[in-house]
């Protein structure tokens, strides 16, 4: 392959094989996620141990890292070591805890996520607010012709449309950190699947996650809401200082 494909093309097509690799050894080890108890059943120890040595022994056939001089000639290690690699990682941890244990992480990983989504809509919020602030200063100082034009306004646009791109760069980069700093909530979900002694709480975490999935939902429309009432504003604005031949009204 690296030597009839680009290094590009290589990584992609290796990047996709991981994934279903990391995929079929997930399936291996836990059930899908569902609020209902599984039929499936717990690997034993030494089945587990049997699947994260071939998870190791894959992991260093796609780094394919020279034993010589150390160089990485295949998938660089940042990208197999992905959320659900990490999300693998926290399965060998935690498949053989006691049910009583998991349920009291599951709580502690609910309630952190609860915290860090609120923080999250707080600076959005905070973001947007600042972002709104210049184009209601141009909108307000329209009865000076320059700053009225068309021209302005398009700058404008452009430059909030460039704060746009570097702030979802850096919020997905950041979202990737914060997949792989912590154990997923629902791998240990997908463990009490198999546990018959979990069946009440697999139900009322469920039923908590679907308030959460509501209750952001609900944020969000009232968040884009107040975004397009900012455009709308100003683009009303620009419209009423200028008059024919889109010159600004004297």
């Amino acid at each position: 392959m690296k030597q009839t494909l680009t290094d590009a093309t290589m990584t992609a097509v290796m990047t996709r094989l991981w994934k279903e690799v990391l995929m079929t050894m997930e399936n291996l080890l836990v059930p899908p996620l569902s609020e209902k108890p599984s039929a499936k059943k717990p690997l034993t120890r030494k089945e587990l141990d049997v699947v994260f040595h071939w998870l190791r022994v894959l992991f260093a056939f796609f780094n394919a890292r020279d034993e010589q001089s150390g160089e990485q000639l295949g998938v660089p290690g940042e990208v197999l070591k992905s959320p659900k690699w990490h999300d693998l990682a926290s399965l060998n941890f935690f498949y053989f805890e006691d049910s009583h244990s998991l349920i009291r992480e599951s709580e502690r990983m609910a309630s952190t996520a609860a915290q860090l989504a609120q923080q999250a809509l707080q600076r959005q919020d905070t973001l947007q607010n600042r972002m709104s602030a210049p184009a209601s200063f141009g909108a307000s100082m329209g009865n000076v012709g320059a700053f009225a034009s068309m021209g302005t306004i398009k700058r404008g646009k452009s430059i909030m449309m460039s704060r746009n791109l570097g702030t979802m760069r850096k919020a997905k980069e950041a979202k990737r950190r914060e997949a792989q700093a912590d154990p997923s909530d629902d791998m240990i979900m997908r463990i009490l699947r198999m546990r018959p002694e979990a069946t009440q709480y697999l139900k009322e975490r469920h039923r908590q996650k679907e308030r959460q999935a509501a209750a952001a939902a609900a944020a969000l429309i009232v968040r884009n809401s107040v975004v397009q009432g900012w455009q709308t504003g100003l683009g009303n604005a620009a419209t009423g200082q200028l008059g024919r031949k889109n010159l600004p009204r004297r």
